[in-house]
């Protein structure tokens, strides 16, 4: 019972994913957008490192994951227009999992307070913390870097 629990918890994770991505398309034009594209969780290289931000990353550019959104990829010698659109790729994924996040949040409420597939809770916490707020912190590290060589040009 419990494999199905994970496998459930995976699919809404991935299910919170696309709503993120809804809700995010709706929302790009509005205001405080800007406002979202330069928040910061961790700012600190020595925390990220402690999180194991930098070992999702290398997990993520090293597997099959690198594949699922190609639009963040660098290839050949960008310019400043390039590498401003990489950033907002970043931006939007970022703040698609960040939304996904949060939506999944008053479900693992409702399970803790109800006792409502009380099983379930662990894995889809799990799957909440790894398919959403770990890509968000490693959009953010890649954003600070990226950041850096913006102000290059």
């Amino acid at each position: 019972m419990i494999i199905a629990y994970i496998f459930g918890s995976i699919s809404l994770a991935f299910s919170f994913a696309i709503v993120g991505l809804l809700i995010n398309t709706a929302i790009r034009k509005a205001a405080f957008y800007r406002h979202l594209s330069n928040f910061n969780f961790i700012a600190s290289e020595k925390a990220n490192r402690y999180l194991g931000v930098l070992y999702f990353r290398h997990i993520l550019k090293t597997t099959f994951w690198r594949h699922f959104n190609p639009t963040l990829k660098i290839i050949g010698r960008p310019d400043k227009e390039g590498l401003q659109s990489l950033r907002n790729e970043m931006t939007y994924a970022e703040i698609s999992h960040l939304i996904a996040f949060v939506f999944v949040l008053p479900l693992l409420v409702c399970i803790k307070m109800y006792d409502f597939y009380e099983d379930a809770f662990l894995p889809l916490l799990i799957a909440n913390i790894l398919f959403h707020i770990y890509p968000a912190l490693v959009q953010q590290y890649n954003k600070r870097r990226l950041d850096i060589l913006l102000k290059r040009f």
